[in-house]
């Protein structure tokens, strides 16, 4: 691939939304995570993990990728993203309510994370043990994937669409 290609590559507004949909989703894992340790109560962890992730991804969406977007207000950016948003969050708290705080022992079942062997290797590393070391650790960082890439694809299609078009 030449410059210009690559020029062009790093000029896309699916790229520029794909790194700045990664970094939110870093972002949020991390603060889910730590949230994690400090309350110890999924929902707690996961609402406000959303709050400070929303705001994060306005910005970087409104300053890094969608750039061209001037046909809306500003107000409307708000609005229409933060409702968006929202939306992405409440289903991601249904989610964590119904796999990881209800009914993870059903989850745990389904996907078989009860016949791992914990107190062997990556499980036992120390690092590791805190985050995935338990069925129901592990079953919280699957599902916490599996919402953020969800969250990744209706989001971009809820900018694209409806906020920032």
């Amino acid at each position: 691939m030449n410059n210009s290609g690559i020029v062009l590559l790093v000029r896309s507004e699916k790229i520029r939304y794909l790194f700045w949909g990664i970094l939110t989703t870093v972002f949020y894992f991390l603060s889910r995570i730590c949230l994690d340790f400090i309350f110890h109560i999924p929902i707690i962890s996961a609402t406000l993990s959303e709050i400070v992730t929303i705001l994060f991804a306005f910005f970087v969406n409104k300053k890094y990728v969608f750039t061209k977007s001037k046909k809306n207000s500003l107000t409307y950016q708000l609005v229409t993203f933060f409702t968006g948003r929202i939306i992405v969050a409440l289903i991601d708290i249904f989610v964590t309510y119904v796999t990881i705080e209800k009914y993870f022992s059903f989850s745990i079942s389904l996907l078989r994370l009860d016949e791992f062997a914990y107190n062997s290797f990556p499980f036992n590393i120390p690092f590791l043990r805190d985050i995935i070391g338990s069925p129901y650790a592990l079953n919280n960082i699957i599902w916490i994937v599996v919402i953020q890439i969800s969250a990744i694809i209706i989001n971009y299609l809820i900018s694209k669409y409806w906020s920032f078009k």
